[in-house]
């Protein structure tokens, strides 16, 4: 059995290198803000919901509901912060 030289692909094939090649380049021509820019809009709906959240509690009277759900948040940042 001889061995293929050329990888055995058929012609229009892509060898390996040329398509790491051209998954590397995709990477790199995508936006680098874009995840940040999709954190801070998930930051922004979730003070918006817990603002909203809040005051819907405290106008009914609820206070110790806003107080427990204010603790859970910072409770939740600390963690994520340490």
């Amino acid at each position: 059995m001889v061995p293929c030289l050329d990888g055995g692909l058929l012609p229009g094939d892509q060898s390996n290198d040329q398509f790491i090649n051209q998954s590397i380049n995709q990477s790199i021509n995508q936006p680098i803000n874009q995840p940040i820019n999709q954190l801070k809009d998930q930051v922004g709906a979730l003070q918006s919901w817990l603002e909203q959240r809040l005051a819907m509690l405290e106008s009914q009277g609820e206070f110790e509901e806003a107080y427990a759900l204010r603790m859970e948040m910072a409770d939740w940042l600390l963690a994520e912060a340490g």
